[in-house]
């Protein structure tokens, strides 16, 4: 009984090492050239806030493996800190904390899991974001362009209802904020 239960752990154990070494790891550095901004309407007029990539976490270890035509990530993760959106002046700034409930939810999570290659320049990402405490998943297409260094341009359009999220009123009710939200980044890395 206990040879058996020595070959099942050495069993056990070498498929758990056999599957880690099909990762491989890189260091990612983020380009402080990267953009990354959120659009929003109210029933009057647009509004954007800008991500100041100062907040950026510059250098990241991320585990990938590839197979086909598709990457799948483990650690691709950026955390946005939300004190570094700006949305132009200090009314919308707080209108924007207070709907992300920023004072309990302080970080923004984009979590890379999947990018599936569609052509040279063309992929379908597969991202998991993280607001407010609420996760959800989506896809969306980006363009890759490379050359001493990577790019990755793309827009998602999602509901912040999804999150939970209470658009503000203004104005007792006069102006308000739309549900749906445009997230557009230009990711600059070097690999």
């Amino acid at each position: 009984m206990n040879r058996l239960l020595v070959y099942f752990l050495f069993f056990l154990f070498s498929i758990k090492a056999w599957t880690q070494s099909e990762f491989s790891t890189k260091t990612i550095q983020i380009l402080p050239t990267s953009e990354l901004s959120i659009k929003g309407d109210t029933n009057i007029s647009e509004f954007g806030c800008v991500f100041n990539t100062a907040y950026l976490e510059k250098n990241r270890v991320v585990t990938y493996k590839q197979h086909g035509n598709a990457i799948s990530f483990n650690n691709a993760v950026l955390s946005l800190q939300n004190k570094g959106f700006n949305c132009g002046n200090n009314a919308i700034n707080k209108d924007f904390h207070s709907l992300l409930n920023t004072k309990e939810y302080p970080i923004i999570i984009l979590e890379l899991t999947k990018i599936t290659f569609i052509e040279k320049e063309k992929a379908k990402a597969y991202v998991k974001i993280t607001i407010a405490g609420k996760k959800k998943e989506y896809s969306l297409p980006i363009d890759i362009h490379s050359s001493t260094t990577f790019r990755f341009i793309g827009k998602l359009k999602l509901n912040i209802k999804d999150f939970n999220l209470e658009p503000p009123k203004k104005m007792f009710g006069l102006i308000v904020i739309k549900e749906e939200i445009e997230i557009a980044f230009d990711l600059g890395a070097r690999l």
